[in-house]
């Protein structure tokens, strides 16, 4: 499951499940009677760009794997394109965004300062405090 879970493609997510059911086939039962875009990347609905790493190189290699077949002006469009595509997606979801950093790290950082309200902080030296909840 851990193999199938990890790849980006269909037929890889396949080759691996079925692996899995030679192997274990009541885990398989169970397995894929869930809901697979919880737990299998091929399947996830947000756009990853394909891959889940934050090497840039790694990244664009992966993507690029089929088109290295092509010819060298047609390889060289179709980076292009992809890459134009990938900014122009990330350009307007930057536009849209009502805070200096993402909805998600906004809210994480609410959340954390809610929970500060309840904490009293004092000083152990000028680098080092201690944070205690207060009673609430």
């Amino acid at each position: 499951m851990d193999k199938a879970s990890r790849v980006y493609t269909e037929l890889k997510h396949n080759r691996h499940m079925e692996e899995l059911q030679n192997l274990h086939p009541n885990a398989y039962d169970y397995i894929i009677d869930t809901v697979l875009h919880k737990w299998s990347c091929v399947y996830y609905p947000d756009r990853r760009y394909r891959v889940m790493t934050t090497n840039v190189a790694k990244c664009i290699n992966s993507c690029l794997k089929f088109a290295r077949q092509l010819p060298m002006l047609t390889l060289a469009e179709f980076n292009r394109n992809m890459l134009q595509h990938w900014f122009r997606d990330r350009h307007w979801v930057a536009q849209s965004m009502h805070h200096q950093l993402t909805d998600a790290t906004h809210l994480v950082i609410l959340k954390s300062m809610e929970n500060c309200n309840f904490m009293t902080v004092n000083p152990v030296d000028c680098n080092i405090f201690l944070a205690k909840r207060s009673g609430k």
